[in-house]
């Protein structure tokens, strides 16, 4: 089974510019892989790349561990061909958007959390 993120639909004519406008200010990216998604996403399915992280269901954590503050965004296909995974050294995650840089400090429990599960803090330049 091929693994993709669960990202919103832009495809519903229904929507007016202003849909689009509240989703922006909704979205938020995964401090580990920034993976970018809807805190309703993230609770709902977790973040697919960082499953050890347990954002499933706990509105906490995925306030914890994703961040709202970040700059720019690509959206990725086939990371395993994109010279823009490559660059960003996201080839071995799902399809999906990624942002280019979070604007956040990775909090000091998440540094721990990543420190017991032996994956190294990303650098985000």
């Amino acid at each position: 089974m091929e693994r993709r993120a669960d990202v919103p639909a832009h495809l519903d004519r229904n929507k007016q510019p202003d849909d689009f406008v509240a989703l922006n200010k909704s979205l938020r990216t995964c401090f580990v892989c920034r993976l970018v998604k809807s805190e309703r996403q993230f609770v709902e399915s977790g973040c697919e790349n960082c499953s050890w992280l347990g954002l499933e269901g706990d509105r906490g954590r995925v306030a914890d561990y994703t961040a709202t503050n970040f700059s720019g965004m690509v959206s990725v296909m086939d990371p395993a061909t994109s010279w823009a995974c490559k660059w960003m050294h996201l080839g071995k995650y799902v399809p999906g958007c990624y942002c280019m840089v979070v604007n956040e400090e990775i909090p000091d429990s998440l540094q721990d959390l990543m420190e017991d599960n032996g994956i190294r803090q990303p650098k985000y330049d």
